[in-house]
Formats: C-alpha cells, sequence, structure tokens
C-alpha cells in the first residue's frame, strides 16, 4: 500500500511539473558580450539588460534611409515605454562605428538613449542581426522575447503599419506572451565586421 501510495504521489509531482508555471521557452539567451559605451568605457550586455525588466535593442546603421525614416517612431515609442521600465539601445555593430561618431548622430537625431558599439559585431551574430531597425526584445534575464523587424513599414511610413516591437512590449507588460516573436525586417543591410 505505501508503495502505491509513493508511486501516486511521485506521478501527481511529475505530471503538476511539466504543465503548470513551466515557462515556454521563447527565444535564446543573449550572450554577454562587451558593447562599448559613449565615453569609450565597455558595458557587458547582461550588465546592462539587468537595468530594466525589458530592454529593446535596435540596430543603427548612419547611413541607413529607413532607419532615418523611423527615428520619429522609435523616438515615440522611447518616450511611450521608458515610464513603464522599458530600456531603448542602440546597438552599432558596423564595421565604420565609433564612439566619438555615435555620439555625434546620436546628438544629431536628438535621441535621449545611447548608441554603443558592438566591437567586431558579436551581438549582432549572436541575435542574427543584419539589417538596421532590426529589433530585439529582451527581458532581464537575458531572453529573447521577440525579433525581427521595428514595424512592417520599409521608407514609406503608413498609419496602419504593424507595430511590431510596441505589440511584443504591451503583451509582455501585461504578463502574456507577445502575439508574434518574430516578424520580417524591411532594412538597410549592415556591414557587419
Amino acid at each position: 500500500m505505501n508503495d502505491m501510495r509513493s508511486a501516486s504521489v511521485v506521478m501527481a509531482l511529475l505530471l503538476g511539473s511539466a504543465g503548470c508555471g513551466a515557462a515556454r521557452p521563447v527565444g535564446p539567451v543573449v550572450p554577454d558580450v562587451p558593447l562599448v559605451e559613449p565615453q569609450g568605457a565597455t558595458i557587458d550586455v547582461h550588465q546592462l539588460i539587468g537595468r530594466a525588466p525589458l530592454t529593446v535593442f535596435v540596430f543603427f546603421s548612419r547611413a541607413c534611409h529607413c532607419l532615418n525614416k523611423h527615428d520619429p517612431r522609435i523616438l515615440a515609442l522611447y518616450d511611450a515605454y521608458r515610464e513603464r521600465g522599458v530600456q531603448l539601445v542602440m546597438v552599432d555593430s558596423e564595421v565604420r562605428g565609433s564612439p566619438e561618431g555615435d555620439a555625434e548622430e546620436a546628438k544629431r537625431r536628438s535621441y535621449p538613449f545611447p548608441i554603443l558599439i558592438d566591437r567586431q559585431g558579436k551581438l549582432a551574430e549572436a541575435l542574427r542581426a543584419e539589417y538596421a531597425t532590426y529589433s530585439v526584445v529582451v527581458d532581464a534575464k537575458g531572453q529573447v522575447r521577440y525579433h525581427g523587424g521595428f514595424d512592417s513599414d520599409k521608407t514609406h511610413l503608413r498609419d496602419d503599419a504593424i507595430p511590431y516591437v510596441k505589440n511584443a512590449l504591451d503583451d509582455l507588460l501585461a504578463g502574456k506572451e507577445p502575439r508574434q516573436a518574430e516578424a520580417k525586417t524591411l532594412g538597410c543591410a549592415l556591414e557587419t565586421w
């Protein structure tokens, strides 16, 4: 009788642990690579993402006309979500990126968030970033929750565009899985290392 009861308890525990409360994998964990800040100091990715419940990485290219067109939308997203604990970071993985040049570019574009250098494109490679405007939403544990285009537009911005990053943030902040965890990116090819 004791053996039968013990087996039932073990079976219930096994079945319970397989379903209830088990987090569904949503993406790879971001590698802990160093990024270079505007002042030239380095910060590890995990240190950066540990500062906020959600971090949005948007891959940057100074010469990309698609990114230029999206600047107002990126700035609006930053304004709408920073009070809710979301941080936004631009990542420059291009060969010609420099802290000085990117600091000037951030000032010219009125970015209130940094452009960080991804030397040798290690973060871009790990996250499969091939285009400017490619966006990745990461939680504080470093798990990718969304990756792909910032929205469904390229250079001709439409009012009916699908706001992929905004939708993912809304869902995650509401405690739900993103309605779309991946989307196509429409932007200029990054000139990575």
